[in-house]
């Protein structure tokens, strides 16, 4: 007892169950405190009794028939040093067990073959279900219910991503378009300075042929132009007289610059025509006619 005060203090001590004797107490504490070897272990003797174990298998035995029990007795013969190494794996282990239920349904199938007992559910087959059509109905519904949210939602997520990767997309052209201007603007600076272009940007200052010009010659629409209005420069002020062109009379002649006197006899619009009468002679005309009808 003093060394079982020694371990457990009196509440200890209280709060033991009446089951556990004094012996088992000084095996627990001696494990805890590590003096094992001075108290000493507990030895437990280990009794084959089989004509008892006999008399309680028969105890509890029915006597059933088999298609009521079902039980098969599998041997799978596996050899000592092989069953050595599946106790340290588990999984051999649970290879073993799923070989021998193998095993043991393929027996028990011919068994039941042999007793004239189906084994499998026919085609034509009909049982009537736990669960109620409604039931199963509003199942359906759910299930079709939570699929529609499913792509909806994996939908607006997708749409999402594109409208994303188009901003990113719609950044980097008009990005690019920026630095191709500003790069084409800076050549035209250079090239305005005197500079020489780049190699990527070349100006061609010679004026290209036209490709409307047969021949590659102009038109004599285009000379008469030319000849008329001039072929470009200044325009203001072309056709100013000078103080030499004001005192230059070669070109004048009278026979074309003088305008004659207009007649009824030298008028180009009146040619050969007679003068048309007056209003009093048309009106007295016209009386004259009258008295005659």
């Amino acid at each position: 007892s003093s060394g079982i005060n020694a371990e457990y203090g009196q509440d200890d001590l209280e709060d033991v169950d009446e089951d556990d004797t004094v012996e088992d107490m000084e095996i627990t504490g001696a494990l805890k405190s590590g003096k094992l070897s001075e108290v000493g272990a507990k030895t437990i003797s280990h009794v084959n009794n089989v004509a008892k174990l006999k008399e309680r298998l028969e105890s509890i035995q029915k006597g059933l028939p088999w298609i009521e029990s079902l039980d098969v007795t599998v041997d799978l013969k596996i050899p000592a040093d092989e069953l050595k190494s599946i106790i340290s794996d588990n999984f051999k282990q649970e290879m073993l067990f799923y070989k021998q239920n193998q095993v043991g349904v393929q027996q028990s199938i011919a068994r039941l073959h042999s007793m004239g007992i189906a084994t499998a559910r026919p085609e034509d087959y009909f049982a009537e279900m736990v669960k109620s059509d409604d039931h199963m109905r509003k199942v359906k519904e759910k299930l079709v219910s939570k699929q529609l949210v499913m792509e909806r939602t994996e939908k607006v997520s997708k749409m999402r991503k594109m409208k994303k990767l188009g901003k990113k997309v719609q950044q980097e052209v008009l990005k690019k378009r920026a630095d191709d201007k500003k790069a084409m603007l800076d050549s035209v600076k250079r090239v305005r300075k005197g500079h020489q272009p780049d190699d990527d940007f070349e100006i061609n200052t010679e004026p290209e042929p036209s490709t409307s010009q047969k021949g590659g010659g102009i038109n004599r629409k285009r000379k008469a132009k030319d000849a008329k209005y001039g072929s470009g420069g200044k325009k203001k002020f072309a056709r100013k007289n000078t103080a030499e062109s004001y005192k230059d009379v070669s070109s004048f002649s009278s026979r074309i610059h003088s305008k004659p006197k207009r007649s009824a006899k030298n008028d180009k619009r009146m040619g050969n025509k007679s003068q048309r009468p007056g209003k009093s002679k048309r009106a007295g005309m016209k009386n004259k006619q009258a008295s005659r009808k």
